[in-house]
């Protein structure tokens, strides 16, 4: 590129507030780190001139222990990249400036060199001078090798990643004729496993890089591990085990349970214990007598409805039907292949111990929401929302719920999951099951009444997710076939072969909630009533001739990294990275239907994806691996309020480009922050990299509530967690408190070679800890009692037990809380002059004053002041705005002591 176009580039705009962006009083400062044996980092701090900046001849490199750098030498070539890693909570830009500094001689291994730089001035003039000695190593993380981040099953596919881009430089200089050789490291630091990266592609559009395959798939002895590529560095840690996936299945689990539009209560939620939604009513907008569905029996427009529980669609508090319909397909569908990964007592829900699978239980939180979506004729409603997008906490969401019309589509979904939901619910609650096969049968007369589909709604006024789906058939004969599979009544089958046969036969993925002729498909196809031979044999054929060619060709052939996203990259964003988890399912269920267990490993290599094996090296699921994002749009957990956002949450991803409706958008997209070019769609920045862990970038950082499910449902059936009998059946497990002391009681109706209990606490409800152990009777049939006192208490406590078996499998009782008053903290935030604000603790616990931390928030939530260990709790709040700030303190084994407000003038 010349230098006339670079100049363009850091100079022109056209928006003003982006050309100050990146400017800071002062200085720049410049920060050297290795890259590879060939490639050497300057990070800027700020944004600086680039007058000249990409002529090699400004920078010099001599070493006096190097031979090869013992004349000054200059590097080849100058990489220059600029992109925007996060933003500010008024939306400025927070931009990472590179240089990247390529030799054609490589660095060696504890040799020192000294590396110097012309001055580098900033957009204000002023000046820094690089001046810097390094020593070598390549055995730190550098970047370049790529990994799962949690860790690899012992039997599959493990394959890692090398590759790294290097700005308008673009690859990194990597030999392609003869790759470099790799190590498995084991934790004792010595190599287990030695293997060649295997040259894939050149991959400019999508990551930018010259991509190397690590393929260490032989290597299956349990331990934790890290892949060492010689000249350019390590991975992450992972771990490869059987029960690498539980936590996740835990975690992306549970994060539906998070999506619940009622009160989280503390001993279920933990950390992020919240209220709910406060209306327990929604109201039937004046639209809907403009619907072609209104009738006489409809309830008038301003009628209350009853509208209670259901999740939270994505990051706002809609509850949409085609979102749901989707989600409880997954759900239902690996209960149905797998029921034996679901017990009861697993997830920790306030269902738990019921009887009935944690996994149904949290299904049914949905379904009786939708149950609430039938109108008296049998149609159903489209969604409920408030009419303005959401600006705090669900219990801070006072505006009026409102019910928008029916629609012909929501009620073919509507009866698609209650027949479901019929089938799924009948061995453990008859009478529950009964009445979602009554209320899917009235759904599926009246559509039968009303055969024209109804148009997308559209409501002025309403600030809603539309989700729009012009036709209904395959709706219609998705219903049809879960209707004959839960019934095989022979007119739910003719009414299923009329209308799959007025559909294309297209078997896009099944997590959609706009296409449904798969999940129509695949309903007829796995009944055991008579089924259409024709129609399976035809299903099962053009999944072995058409969706697995296509898949295969996607992730194995075309992208290097292995991905299920669109292989045109304009096509990238609102969740398409995630298709790995859907394609990962996918395979799930044709390595059943149609006897392939080959089909695991292509599913398996999915979940390396948004694991870490990208080229950001990021995850892309919250709470997970090293890098994990912050900051998704998730509101219920708003920045904050809570320090961390709830695990197990499935962001979007990269996206090609965002919607310029907002300011955000601008500065992450801008041509002054973002380089090489990644503006539009077709612009050269790899597509796969333009991801900012930022709420306001909404087709990055948001999910719905069908990505939870399916990255659920996926990891669950990889989990080596299974619903067993337990050693021990565990009748009641108490907690009491008295004169200041936590027992905990618990009594055993049987035990079968149970080796002992440990009684593990938490501060937070989530990193538990073993405070004691009680060996088990062994083997009984009769009542046995137990005692437990804490010997160390705190304010707030949460225990558990893990009941290990003689042969050391174990399971986990559900959690009992105890919060001790003799033990709370008394506190108050006082000012002790016009900048300095002190907390004052009346200490009743055992907490040293020195442990206390203390956060003060804006109401963006945003952490602007944190105090310091040891150095008193005291804020200094110059420079901060007048208004309301919220002020947190903790503990120093992360116990929450509540907030305060503080008014700041």
């Amino acid at each position: 590129m010349g230098k006339t176009i670079l100049l363009l580039f850091m100079l022109a705009s056209g928006y003003a507030y982006a050309q100050k962006a990146g400017s800071l009083p002062g200085a720049p400062t410049i920060t050297y780190s290795p890259v590879s044996d060939r490639v050497a980092l300057l990070t800027v701090s700020e944004r600086f001139d680039t007058t000249g900046c990409h002529n090699p001849k400004r920078y010099w490199l001599q070493s006096t222990t190097d031979p090869d750098y013992q004349a000054t030498t200059n590097p080849v070539r100058v990489g220059r990249h600029s992109f925007v890693q996060g933003l500010s909570t008024n939306g400025e830009p927070d931009i990472v400036f590179e240089l990247y500094l390529i030799f054609d001689k490589p660095f060696k291994n504890g040799k020192s060199y000294h590396m110097q730089a012309e001055p580098i001035q900033d957009v204000d003039g002023n000046a820094t001078v690089l001046n810097t000695t390094f020593t070598f190593s390549d055995t730190d993380i550098l970047g370049n090798v790529k990994a799962n981040q949690v860790g690899y099953l012992p039997e599959g596919p493990k394959l890692g990643k090398l590759g790294r881009f290097l700005g308008d430089a673009w690859f990194m200089p990597i030999d392609t004729i003869s790759p470099p050789p790799f190590q498995i490291i084991g934790a004792d630091q010595q190599a287990v496993f030695e293997g060649n990266c295997k040259y894939l592609k050149s991959d400019s559009a999508f990551s930018g890089e010259r991509v190397f395959d690590i393929d260490f798939s032989a290597w299956q002895t349990p331990g934790q591990y890290h892949i060492y590529v010689p000249g350019y560095g390590r991975s992450e840690t992972f771990t490869i085990s059987a029960d690498c996936y539980n936590e996740l299945y835990y975690n992306s689990a549970r994060a539906l349970y998070y999506q619940r539009s009622g009160k989280l209560e503390g001993v279920y939620s933990g950390a992020w214990a919240r209220e709910g939604l406060p209306s327990q009513t929604a109201q039937i907008h004046t639209s809907h007598t403009n619907s072609p569905l209104y009738s006489s029996s409809d309830h008038p427009p301003g009628t209350q409805l009853p509208m209670q529980g259901g999740w939270l669609d994505a990051g706002d508090y809609g509850r949409y039907v085609p979102t749901a319909a989707s989600a409880l397909f997954i759900l239902f569908t690996a209960f149905e292949r797998y029921p034996q990964k679901f017990p009861d007592s697993h997830l920790n829900l306030p269902e738990s111990g019921n009887g009935i699978p944690d996994w149904l239980d949290e299904a049914k939180y949905e379904t009786d929401w939708l149950m609430q979506m039938q109108a008296p004729d049998g149609a159903v409603y489209f969604r409920v929302t408030p009419a303005t997008w959401p600006q705090g906490l669900p219990g801070d969401e006072h505006n009026t719920l409102i019910i928008s019309e029916k629609t012909t589509q929501s009620t073919a979904l509507f009866a698609a999951s209650m027949a479901m939901a019929a089938r799924n619910f009948k061995k453990y609650n008859p009478a529950y099951s009964a009445s979602c096969l009554d209320k899917a049968r009235r759904a599926w007369s009246f559509l039968n009444d009303h055969l024209t589909p109804t148009p997308p709604v559209s409501v002025p006024g309403i600030n809603a997710g539309s989700y729009p789906d012009p036709i209904d058939a395959d709706n219609r004969a998705w219903a049809a076939a879960e209707l004959y599979k839960t019934t095989g009544e022979p007119q739910y089958n003719a009414d299923f072969k009329n209308w799959y046969g007025q559909i294309p036969h297209q078997f896009h993925a099944t997590m959609s909630w706009q296409q449904h002729t798969f999940k129509a498909a695949w309903a007829h196809a796995t009944t055991s009533f008579p089924t259409d031979a024709a129609f399976v044999q035809e299903f099962k054929s053009r999944l072995n001739s058409e969706v697995l060619g296509n898949y295969y060709n996607r992730t194995m052939k075309i992208h290097a990294y292995h991905g299920a996203y669109h292989h045109f990259k304009g096509y990238v964003g609102y969740g398409t990275f995630g298709m790995a988890q859907s394609y990962a399912f996918d395979y799930i269920l044709f390595a059943s239907l149609l006897q392939k267990p080959e089909l695991l490993d292509y599913a398996k290599i999915q979940l390396d994806i948004p694991l870490g094996n990208n080229p950001l090296s990021q995850c892309f699921i919250t709470g997970t691996g090293k890098h994990s994002p912050k900051y998704p749009l998730h509101w219920s957990t708003v920045p904050g309020r809570f320090a961390e956002p709830v695990p197990g949450v499935p962001v979007f991803g990269p996206a090609a480009s965002l919607l310029m409706n907002r300011p955000s958008s601008f500065a992450i997209q801008d041509l002054l922050n973002r380089y090489p070019n990644g503006y539009r769609k077709e612009d050269p920045y790899p597509v796969l990299r333009r991801y900012t862990d930022a709420r306001q970038a909404v087709e990055m950082s948001e999910f719905t509530v069908q990505e939870i499910s399916v990255t659920a449902a996926v990891f669950a059936f990889f989990s080596n967690i299974a619903a067993d009998p337990l050693p021990v059946r565990l009748e009641a497990f108490e907690v009491k408190i008295a004169d200041c002391k936590v027992k905990l009681q618990w009594r055993t109706s049987e035990e079968v070679n149970a080796a002992y209990f440990a009684v593990e606490h938490s501060a937070d409800g989530r990193n538990f800890t073993a405070i004691g152990r009680i060996d088990a009777a062994g083997s009984s049939n009769s009542i046995r009692h137990y005692d437990f006192e804490d010997p160390s208490p705190q304010s707030v406590n949460y225990y558990r037990l893990k009941m290990v078996d003689a042969d050391r499998t174990f399971e986990n009782s559900s959690i009992r809380f105890a919060r001790l008053a003799c033990r709370q903290v008394q506190w108050s935030v006082t000012p002790v002059n016009r900048h300095i604000y002190s907390i004052l603790v009346k200490n009743k616990t055992d907490t040293p004053a020195a442990q206390y931390q203390a956060e003060l928030y804006n109401l963006q939530g945003s952490v602007v002041r944190r105090t310091l260990p040891g150095r008193g709790l005291a804020f200094n709040i110059s420079g901060l705005a007048s208004g309301v700030y919220i002020v947190r303190l903790r503990g120093g084994a992360g116990e929450d002591f509540g907030s305060r407000r503080l008014l700041i003038p």
